[in-house]
């Protein structure tokens, strides 16, 4: 009996629960009528103080991409590898070359020797400047994913987004070292990257740094693959770097500043060489979509983009004061 009445009163309470609940709802209490307490809008993050922007779009010229590839640049020239082909273009835009590749392309750099090299998705190769393939290397395996290259020396450092590690290579394709391995006794946690976007760059002392952009950080190695230093913060604020993946792109200026790139909100931005935010080079107003343009920089400080929605090399300069 008591058995009984305990179960009504629970079908009681249970009808009470939903008619109030529909109340709610009907009236405009809950649910879509009302604002969403947890929402966060990041759109306010999208707006950028113009004082705040020191560079401006000097130059663009079309180029056909894809949302792979990337971009390079050697004194006066600006090279784009993209899908199977290898183009040269000089700081106008006009096009001085036009070679096609063994593979699609995934990045490109040039070494001091202006050898170009380029990543496929699972291998490396390197071009001279007539376009003619001087080297091929072997496979890194199926589950590479050749995202980013950076020549210094006698040493490639090939970033696998696939494998979460940078291949330390001689230029014939020897791996000397995998560097961003998980070793608690050299202090490296590895890296987290849960997309195909993963960038390295050397700076003006001959050091690596790699872009661990699930934790949103620069980390800096020294030669024998331990970890030097590491800067980095996670926010929306444009100081920071927020989502998945950022940032997806960096590169190195001579006097190690670092200029990166960030997809989802996509914007263009320089920090010192110890990490401090000093401005913007392009704002989130600038792009169309939400793709990172690859980015490359000259000895003038120049920031050439390569955009992949607007299909355009885009070159900045800084600000005169």
């Amino acid at each position: 009996m008591n058995r009984k009445l305990v179960n009504i009163v629970l079908i009681v309470l249970a009808v009470a629960i939903v008619i109030v609940i529909g109340k709610d709802f009907i009236g405009g209490k809950a649910g879509k009528n009302i604002e969403n307490p947890y929402e966060y809008n990041i759109d306010e993050f999208r707006k950028v103080d113009s004082t705040q922007i020191i560079y401006t779009e000097a130059l663009n010229f079309p180029v056909k991409v894809h949302d792979w590839g990337g971009i390079t640049v050697s004194d006066s020239m600006i090279i784009v590898a993209t899908a199977n082909e290898l183009i040269k273009f000089n700081y106008s835009g006009k096009e001085i070359l036009r070679k096609q590749l063994i593979d699609t392309a995934t990045c490109v750099t040039i070494d001091d020797n202006r050898q170009i090299w380029i990543g496929m998705r699972h291998y490396v190769v390197m071009y001279d400047l007539n376009g003619t393939l001087v080297k091929r290397w072997n496979s890194f395996g199926d589950r590479a994913v050749i995202t980013s290259l950076a020549v210094s020396g006698e040493n490639v450092y090939v970033a696998d987004a696939g494998n979460r590690i940078v291949h330390q290579c001689n230029t014939n394709g020897q791996i000397l070292q995998k560097i961003g391995e998980k070793n608690e006794q050299k202090g490296i946690s590895g890296f987290a990257i849960p997309s195909p976007y993963f960038d390295v760059a050397i700076d003006d002392g001959g050091f690596l740094w790699a872009a661990n952009t699930g934790k949103h950080t620069f980390e800096n190695y020294n030669p024998d693959g331990s970890l030097r230093t590491s800067w980095g913060v996670t926010s929306f604020k444009i100081e920071g770097f927020s989502g998945c993946c950022n940032p997806a792109h960096i590169s190195i200026l001579d006097d190690n500043s670092f200029i990166t790139s960030e997809k989802g909100m996509p914007r263009i931005k320089i920090y010192d060489q110890h990490g401090q935010f000093i401005g913007v080079v392009a704002p989130p107003a600038a792009f169309d979509g939400s793709l990172a343009p690859d980015i490359a920089v000259d000895k003038q400080h120049r920031v050439i983009a390569l955009d992949f929605e607007r299909q355009q090399v885009r070159i900045f300069e800084k600000k005169q004061e």
